[in-house]
């Protein structure tokens, strides 16, 4: 913690727009996360960061890294490299994992990162035995240097050839154990049979001083899938801002043309067991049953107390012209549809401006008044301004979640404006569409007349507003007592600020003491799964 996460967090504290430093410390890990104001523009924030970072003066060999470019959210996909060929461990599964299908999804437009989970990580590993040290007097970082210097290649410069000039070059790089194994460390004089030294000198290489072997390095963790013990786990993350969708698709094709190209072993392949893809179809699904209920119900109600098939279809058809405004200037706008932004629209609000100057033409025709173009306007004129105010008096309400901010805002803020541009969009159809097509459909003249049931409804309701006027004061204290009421339930109610998401999926986890060693947390994992 003293030497990289305080000295890297006072170096960040000076980004420019940066609201808040946050860090943890571990043994051998440090995490720094860095908390950005709203509206900060995130190419910019992490140059700026990048450049903070180089002037921190670290210990030799550590050397600070920016998380990927993706947000919270931005895990798409989950895949496994599933291998059924015997000849095929958790090692070489590691290793194609890192090596081939690591840079060949990262490679896929709009992929921000591909994180391996998993499997051993592939290693040369040099058991040096101390008493071959002593015996020929060689000590351990002769023979770390000697390693270093036969595991390079070399550049000798250019040497003329006629009207070419040739490059010249030394090829060192380790290919196998026996190249490791020859590396030479060391001289060793000979001696002849009398025992004087006859001045020859034999090298004495690494595989005179250790055992040289394949291994893996030391593992901190392991990712079991359904009855295998060990598998190894990708997850691709998407970049800030991209298109789910479009990724996941690219991301598919990617690892079709893998699985097919042979460029895996036999045996081995790529095999998702995530993909957001199901989410975002369900989310989809679930908008679009709630959209056509919606529409269907508030159809229902209008044909059933308006008695009028034609005017319900006309107050109806509000509903689905307001959305595609509303789609359009998010679209235009850039802003996200989701479960809140869709889910919360309310159709009645939507429907309540056509609803008020539907009614009020209706009220024209059932009173067998003109049947002219003049008729409509007039009817439609009377109460437009009556619409407009109340439509306006519920496009204010939405005005505070506009004011919200942080991830309040980013969740509301949608909302807000996915049903300001439809209740907008309800006004201007509300005087224009409305008429217009009433005039077309009953230009011809119509007798309407009210369903039975609403003359009944409209009758008693006289006589209780007839009660209800004889004695104000006794309505003022009872609604005064229903409204403390009201508020002494609201004060008791729970609160949620966020509708509960089922993505279908179960999410156990399991936390054991730090201290808890690999090999128990494993046996753990194994009974749990």
């Amino acid at each position: 913690e003293r030497q990289l996460t305080i000295p890297i967090e006072t170096a960040v504290a000076g980004v420019p727009d940066v609201d808040s430093v946050r860090s943890v410390s571990l043994f051998g890990l440090s995490v720094v996360t860095i908390k950005f104001r709203d509206g900060a523009n995130d190419f910019r924030s992490r140059q700026n960061t990048q450049m903070y970072l180089a002037a921190v003066n670290l210990p030799t060999g550590v050397t600070p890294t920016i998380s990927p470019d993706a947000d919270a959210t931005g895990e798409i996909m989950r895949y496994r490299i599933k291998g059924d060929n015997p000849a095929i461990d958790v090692i070489d599964l590691k290793s194609l994992e890192d090596g081939e299908v690591f840079k060949s999804l990262k490679s896929v437009p709009g992929v921000a990162d591909v994180n391996g989970f998993g499997g051993m990580v592939k290693q040369y590993q040099v058991l040096v035995d101390p008493q071959k040290l002593l015996y020929y007097n060689i000590t351990l970082a002769q023979l770390a240097q000697a390693l270093s210097n036969g595991n390079a290649n070399v550049g000798g410069g250019l040497m003329p050839s006629g009207e070419q000039q040739l490059v010249v070059r030394g090829v060192g790089l380790v290919r196998t154990l026996d190249d490791i194994r020859n590396i030479a460390v060391s001289n060793l004089l000979s001696t002849g049979g009398t025992g004087s030294s006859n001045g020859l000198k034999a090298p004495i290489r690494v595989g005179d001083l250790a055992t040289v072997q394949f291994g893996n390095a030391e593992r901190l963790g392991q990712v079991q899938f359904d009855q295998d013990a060990e598998t190894v786990e990708g997850i691709v993350l998407m970049r800030r801002g991209e298109n789910a969708s479009a990724v996941l698709a690219r991301v598919r094709t990617r690892v079709n043309a893998i699985n097919a190209s042979g460029r895996l072993p036999p045996g081995v392949k790529i095999v998702p067991f995530y993909d957001r893809q199901e989410l975002l179809d369900l989310t989809v699904h679930t908008v679009t049953r709630t959209l056509l209920a919606g529409i269907s119900l508030v159809l229902l109600v209008l044909w059933l107390f308006l008695g009028n098939l034609r005017m319900a279809l006309i107050v109806a058809a509000i509903i689905p012209l307001g959305l595609c405004v509303s789609f359009t200037g998010m679209n235009w706008f850039g802003v996200p549809a989701n479960l809140i932004s869709l889910g919360a629209i309310d159709f009645g609000l939507i429907a309540n401006a056509a609803v008020i100057v539907t009614e009020n033409i209706m009220q024209y025709l059932e009173r067998q008044q003109r049947q002219t173009l003049e008729a409509f306007r007039d009817a439609t004129a009377e109460v437009a301004r009556a619409m407009i105010f109340s439509t306006a008096i519920i496009i204010v309400a939405y005005a505070p979640l506009f004011l919200l901010g942080g991830v309040e805002g980013k969740i509301f803020e949608p909302m807000a404006f996915t049903m300001g541009l439809a209740l907008l969009a309800s006004i201007l159809l509300s005087i224009t569409f409305i008429p217009g097509a009433a005039t077309l459909l009953f230009a011809g003249g119509a007798a309407l007349r009210p369903p039975k049931f609403v003359d009944w409804l409209q009758e008693r309701y006289r006589r209780l507003l007839a009660f209800l006027i004889r004695y104000p004061i006794r309505l003022g204290v009872v609604s005064l007592v229903l409204l403390l009421l009201s508020v002494w339930l609201a004060m008791r109610l729970g609160s949620s600020f966020l509708p509960t998401l089922e993505e279908n999926n179960l999410w156990i986890r399991v936390t054991l003491p730090n201290t808890v060693g690999f090999d128990y947390s494993a046996r753990v994992a194994t009974e749990i799964r």
